[in-house]
């Protein structure tokens, strides 16, 4: 089967039909095209065509009489970082930025997929990263849609800049 489009999430719209779980990791939730099996062995074909289109967990992607395919994003070994204010938030999510490493956040808490150097840069830092299993389903997007950004650029280009002492 083919999916080419998402339209309901298990979390929003209940359902009492058996319910077969794809199971992925977090990088692949915004592959646009793949091939994944199901946990009773549906093969199916993502191809998400659509701009900013990805995957969530609770996503429904098949339905017949009888049961419901849906993703399920799965927890890995992760970073969970607890900063102490907006400030130290800020910086750290900069840093990793810089690093052009994924950031996802849960409440309060920051989160990114386990690497030792980040690991060991925090605590050098002076941080008190931990190291956890977690599901990682909310990320930071600092992507800027390329049709916004025209016309940003278009609408900044007659301002000037002055300079005080």
């Amino acid at each position: 089967m083919i999916v080419t489009s998402i339209t309901q999430n298990i979390h929003k719209n209940p359902s009492s039909k058996k319910i077969d779980f794809l199971h992925i990791a977090w990088y692949q939730a915004t592959k646009r095209i793949q091939r994944l099996r199901s946990i009773e062995g549906t093969e199916i074909a993502i191809r998400l065509l659509g701009h900013g289109q990805a995957l969530h967990d609770g996503d429904i992607l098949f339905e017949n009489d009888e049961k419901i395919v849906v993703v399920r994003i799965d927890a890995c070994e992760s970073l969970s970082i607890r900063p102490q204010n907006v400030l130290e938030a800020a910086f750290i999510s900069a840093e990793i930025g810089n690093k052009h490493l994924p950031l996802f956040h849960n409440g309060e808490e920051l989160l990114l997929p386990y690497e030792k150097p980040m690991h060991q840069w925090l605590i050098a830092q002076g941080y008190q990263p931990s190291i956890a299993e977690r599901q990682l389903l909310h990320p930071f997007t600092a992507n800027v849609d390329p049709i916004h950004h025209r016309t940003v650029q278009q609408s900044t280009k007659k301002i000037k800049l002055v300079i005080q002492d």
